[in-house]
């Protein structure tokens, strides 16, 4: 129930087209059995068994006086123009009915369509905006393919519960009160009878959701892992093909597949239980009304005529599809909220990395950048980083080497807090990072990494990324300093040319070059470059280290860098070794020293 409470909040907007769909479904109800009442004045007509009315009946809103003055009416109409005269007027009064009947339904699910987009836009936004909010520690326990999937088919999912608690609310519920107020008008006893066997639907229909919602939220979790295989599958294609894995990578995917076919079925199966269900207790009632109708025309002589019997029947048949629909929409709901709670699992995802409230603002670095007895760990207990200290003034270069796993990257990572430190202080111009607005703080950084991230659009987009307003001019000139404007000159639309998924339409080389364009257009405080020529080769590397000096003039900087031929003039080196810096100074000091990265760099040189 809570879930279904924060789902409404996103048709809380069309509170106008809500009222307008309860009174378009109200008009379709009343209509709806007016048009069909018209059978009795179609049958007393062919059957000339019509009552004489010899004065016109005064208005009042009941039936007997409805009915007496229709009678009135189609008894002068039958003494005037003849019984075919008749037949005629109540076939084409019962068409007018009908179509007002149908349109007024039709409005309804008119004026639903808005509610339905307008919840899935809801729904997306607030996924998507959660998700680029999300610290990046969320992701590590998450499957990118099952995330992609709560954004498609749970939202879906969740799409249609509402429109069925939409119709639970409003059209059948309508329908059914008024056919049932008919019914119970017409012979209250016979009515009643009848509707005995509901109580026992009732009690089938909620074994069988509760059996539809556990099975669907084991169904939606699978089907997460399918998303997750196909979008590992497409990315490590080349591994899966040059290790010969085919087999082994289908047997894996057929094991998910399996398991899924078979849950779904179960949930089909029960989800298509429900309506037959209805409708055999429909027709069980149907033939204790044929029976005991009967009984009662025969019994009861003209109070329950023939025509009204007629009446009973058609308005008892259409009970039957407004409550097959309540089943199959409460089906649907109970299958829709496991897919709301996976949505909710990254709405209500932990958001570590908060903004204080009043944050300091900050548009440039004035003075130095400070670390202080820094220590992190990513689970809690083991610590990546150990009392880390140290001190980058303003212009100056800063190089952090060391082994893998050092901690290298994620000391940087701590700077534009894409995680936040658990001890200790990192201080911008002696002031805390964690007080200023995030989106200050992380203005100040431009970042070149290993693994470049580039989006399917035009090579012009990638390089203004996060920059509005770039002009053309500026956009040429940081691919020019780049060392990249010569190779995109030379495709075949320019900087219009469509990289393609991950810029795979380009080199190692050229994607660098992309992505410190990108940097140099948003002209950072601060320059932090990643392992930024680990991948290339040499020509690549030797391209990507001028664009690299270019950039990296005037600025300050912090490089991580496996080949240490990249920042011999660096002003300071720190030597990480399992998350502590265990030498620091300048290439040619810690040369002398003939410790750790004496060894590191010799090893190198040798290589």
């Amino acid at each position: 129930m809570k879930l279904l409470k924060r789902l409404i909040q996103y048709i809380f907007p069309f509170k106008k087209n809500i009222v307008l769909i309860f009174f378009s479904h109200l008009l379709y109800s009343l209509f709806s059995v007016v048009s069909l009442s018209m059978v009795i004045p179609f049958l007393s007509t062919l059957f000339g068994t019509v009552p004489a009315v010899a004065a016109k009946p005064e208005f009042a809103l009941n039936s007997q006086a409805i009915s007496d003055t229709f009678n009135y009416y189609m008894a002068t109409v039958i003494g005037s123009y003849g019984k075919i005269a008749a037949l005629v007027a109540v076939a084409v009064t019962m068409v007018v009915f009908s179509f007002l009947s149908n349109f007024f339904r039709y409005m309804g699910l008119y004026l639903i369509a808005p509610i339905r987009t307008g919840l899935i836009k809801g729904l997306r936004r607030d996924i998507y905006h959660r998700l680029i909010i999300l610290p990046l520690s969320f992701y590590a326990h998450e499957r990118k393919g099952d995330i992609m999937n709560r954004m498609g088919s749970d939202v879906q999912e969740v799409e249609w519960s509402i429109v069925c608690m939409l119709q639970m609310l409003f059209r059948d519920p309508l329908l059914l009160t008024a056919y049932l107020i008919t019914l119970f008008a017409l012979n209250a006893k016979l009515t009643l009878i009848t509707l005995v066997v509901l109580p026992l639907s009732g009690y089938l229909i909620s074994l069988v959701g509760k059996k539809i919602k556990k099975n669907s939220t084991t169904a939606q979790t699978i089907l997460g892992k399918l998303s997750s295989k196909f979008e590992e599958t497409i990315s490590g294609l080349r591994v899966i093909k040059g290790y010969n894995a085919i087999d082994h990578a289908s047997e894996k995917f057929r094991e998910e597949n399996r398991i899924f076919y078979k849950l779904n079925k179960k949930i089909f199966i029960r989800t298509e239980l429900g309506a037959p269900l209805i409708e055999v207790l429909a027709v069980l009632c149907m033939m204790i009304v044929l029976f005991l109708g009967s009984n009662f025309i025969i019994g009861e002589g003209s109070v329950f005529t023939g025509e009204l019997f007629v009446f009973y029947i058609l308005i008892f048949a259409r009970v039957i599809p407004p409550a097959k629909s309540l089943v199959s929409c409460y089906y649907s709901i109970q299958k829709g909220l496991p897919c709301a709670e996976r949505i909710y699992k990254i709405i209500d995802g932990d958001e570590k990395i908060v903004e204080v409230e009043n944050p300091v603002h900050i548009k440039e670095l004035k003075d130095k950048i400070e670390y202080k007895n820094v220590n992190f760990s990513y689970d809690g207990h083991s610590e990546v980083l150990k009392n880390v200290s140290f001190t980058l003034k303003k212009g100056k270069i800063i190089a952090i080497v060391g082994h893998s796993g050092s901690g290298k990257s994620t000391l940087v990572d701590l700077l534009p807090r894409f995680y936040d430190y658990d001890g200790g202080e990192i201080l911008i111009d002696d002031v805390d990072n964690k007080l200023f607005s995030i989106r200050d703080l992380r203005g100040l950084f431009g970042i070149v990494s290993q693994d470049v991230i580039l989006f399917n659009d035009t090579i012009y987009n990638n390089i203004a990324f996060g920059c509005e307003g770039a002009t053309k001019e500026a956009v040429e000139a940081a691919a020019r300093v780049a060392c990249a404007h010569d190779f995109i000159t030379e495709m075949e639309n320019g900087y219009d040319t469509i990289i393609g998924d991950r810029g795979a339409k380009l080199s190692g080389g050229q994607r660098q070059r992309i992505s410190i364009a990108r940097a140099v257009l948003k002209n950072p405080q601060v320059l932090i470059l990643d392992e930024a020529t680990s991948a290339l080769d040499t020509e690549s590397e030797f391209l990507v280290q001028q664009a690299l000096n270019n950039l990296m003039q005037n600025r300050t900087a912090i490089i991580i860098a496996h080949r240490l031929s990249t920042i011999r003039n660096a002003d300071n080196i720190l030597f990480m070794d399992n998350g502590t810096i265990v030498e620091s100074g300048t290439h040619d000091e810690l040369m002398e020293k003939h410790g750790e990265y004496y060894k590191f760099y010799t090893i190198q040189e040798i290589k």
